[in-house]
């Protein structure tokens, strides 16, 4: 699986999506995310899924994380997590995705706003405090 926090200067988009049966049947925001096709490099997908999603062909990439985890279903699942610095705030909503919005940082909705019992929001927290929040270079 690949995440991506996209941030732009100080703030951070969001999505919902409307099949959450494909999310653990969890409603809330999400960082944008999905599964990593075969044999799919994960900065690939990671660009893939911020054209598909969200409509953003230009942005740096940088991977900050792999995380390793046991699901639900007693499997393990390898998540890259990546930040994204897009060029502009400019976003379209693609299929399946029901809402994209941008936050600034220090106004995140709750916890409880958040699928996964918040879990995106703890790892854009974590990634936002060591990344500069505006495109490098």
């Amino acid at each position: 699986m690949a995440h991506v926090a996209v941030l732009h200067h100080s703030s951070a988009l969001l999505v919902k999506y409307s099949d959450t049966s494909q999310y653990d049947n969890q409603p809330g925001w999400f960082l944008p995310n999905d599964e990593l096709r075969h044999v799919e490099h994960p900065e690939v997908a990671a660009r893939r899924l911020l054209k598909e999603q969200v409509g953003i062909e230009d942005a740096t990439l940088k991977l900050v994380d792999v995380e390793s985890f046991i699901g639900d279903a007693k499997t393990w699942h390898l998540s890259f997590d990546y930040l994204a610095f897009p060029t502009t705030m400019n976003v379209s909503k693609g299929e399946g995705v029901t809402e994209a919005k941008w936050f600034e940082i220090g106004k995140l909705p709750s916890l409880e706003e958040f699928a996964h019992r918040g879990w995106g929001r703890a790892v854009l927290l974590k990634h936002a405090k060591v990344a500069p929040l505006a495109a490098p270079g």
